[in-house]
């Protein structure tokens, strides 16, 4: 019923495609309607389905909303972003010393009671993972204890990278003390090279949670790493984090995330001859993120972890590779997640109704309008609710105009018959012509 109705008004539309603006919808593979809740402000604003995301052009540039007229309704595409306030400190380190299991202490002193929840450890190698415990005083005489167990890691793998971020409990302590405890197979005490503190403030904007197919896992006993192969099963989304459902009580891993949006390509091979030949090869993977996951009870009895891990890419298919060292595999449950939608903003008038939109344009270029000058704040703007409907196929993609017939084509037979008549009528009066000109002779 819905498709019917589609057709039904892209048949209209095409009908009042007159306009100035009006737009050759045979180029557009989708389209979808938009259903307008009352009207109570001189705008509408939608959220762009995951379903317009993956039949659309990543940047979004070939949507076009088209009212009854068969004219382009402006719009505005915006989304909300995460606010993070970041202050950092660089405090005096006045103590450096080693204790008898190799560890490496710092004590950092800020001059005065400063209020913290971040710090960044710096320390030498390449390939580590190392305790971290942090403690706060503010006598420099008796420490309590703020995070008993952390680590701080460097991987050398694809990638060389390094996580030296430690969080803690928000506290105004004047002194840190931290400790760093060497690995097992470490001959020298770790240096610590530099350590920074932040007091950080966050205000994640809001998120849809998107499901994540597990396709494939693999114990690399080789590599001690645990693989897991997820599918969005859309193209485009902007997802920003993936989510971890962990079963286990207690873990430190380093963890990272690489996508690709095909399985597979098809790459031509050489021949003998002159005859084309293709192979399929899988599509390789590109990398996204790389970043530490914990759970753990700290002195207090909180339970802190860390199983959201942010990433860039809008990629179908995630690879998710976890380094257990020598600890045994981690057990997820399930994986989501996270992302940030677009929202799309529009005027219509009342006479204007109803209202598609269009998608699925590879020769679309972004279209330019004045109202992204018109307004300033699109996510504050008042505006009545609007809903994108599922897309369905466009009935009128890929359909051309039938060339117009010439009536001399169409109408073969009459003008035959005229032209006899004509030639008729003219022979009749040359042999006129002819009978009274030999008279006159």
């Amino acid at each position: 019923m819905r498709k019917v109705r589609i057709c039904a008004v892209v048949v209209f539309l095409a009908g009042m495609a007159g306009s100035v603006w009006a737009i050759d919808l045979t180029k557009w593979k989708y389209c979808s309607v938009v259903t307008l809740e009352n009207k109570v402000a001189e705008y509408y604003r939608a959220d762009i389905t995951p379903e317009i995301y993956n039949a659309a052009k990543p940047d979004l540039s070939d949507i076009r909303i088209i009212d009854s007229n068969g004219s382009q309704i402006p719009y505005l595409i915006t989304r909300a972003y995460d606010i993070a306030e970041r202050q950092e400190y660089s405090p005096k380190i006045i103590n450096r010393s080693t204790d008898a299991r190799k560890g490496s202490f710092v004590t950092l002193d800020f001059g005065g009671q400063t209020m913290k929840n971040s710090i960044k450890v710096v320390t030498g190698g390449n390939n580590f993972r190392r305790a971290v415990k942090v403690e706060g005083s503010n006598d420099n005489v008796r420490f309590f204890i703020l995070v008993k167990q952390a680590f701080v890691f460097a991987i050398t793998d694809k990638n060389w990278s390094q996580f030296s971020d430690v969080d803690l409990p928000l506290n105004d302590y004047r002194y840190l003390r931290i400790t760093v405890t060497p690995m097992p197979d470490e001959k020298d005490n770790p240096s610590i090279q530099d350590v920074r503190a932040f007091k950080c403030e966050n205000k994640p904007a809001g998120r849809m949670s998107v499901a994540m197919l597990c396709t494939n896992h693999i114990e690399d006993e080789n590599e001690n790493s645990s693989i897991y192969e997820y599918d969005l099963g859309l193209c485009n989304l902007p997802v920003s984090e993936i989510k971890l459902s962990i079963e286990d009580k207690s873990f430190y891993r380093h963890l990272t995330i690489e996508g690709r949006n095909v399985l597979k390509r098809r790459i031509k091979i050489a021949g003998e001859d002159n005859r084309e030949r293709f192979e399929d090869v899988n599509e390789s993977w590109y990398y996204l993120a790389g970043n530490a996951i914990y759970r753990y009870i700290s002195a207090d009895g909180k339970e802190q972890e860390k199983t959201t891990l942010p990433y860039s890419g809008a990629y179908r298919y995630l690879k998710v590779t976890i380094k257990n060292y020598d600890d045994r595999p981690l057990k997820i449950r399930s994986a989501s997640a996270q992302m940030i939608g677009h929202k799309i903003v529009f005027s219509v008038e009342d006479n204007a109704k109803p209202v598609l939109l269009y998608v699925g344009s590879e020769s679309a270029n972004r279209p330019q309008y004045d109202i992204g000058h018109k307004i300033y704040k699109p996510l504050d703007v008042e505006a009545a609710p609007a809903i994108l409907g599922n897309i369905a196929e466009n009935p009128l993609f890929g359909k051309t105009e039938p060339k117009l017939i010439p009536w001399t084509e169409k109408h073969k037979s009459i003008l035959l018959v005229i032209m006899a008549v004509v030639v008729l009528v003219l022979g009749l009066f040359i042999i006129k012509s002819f009978k009274s000109i030999k008279p006159a002779e």
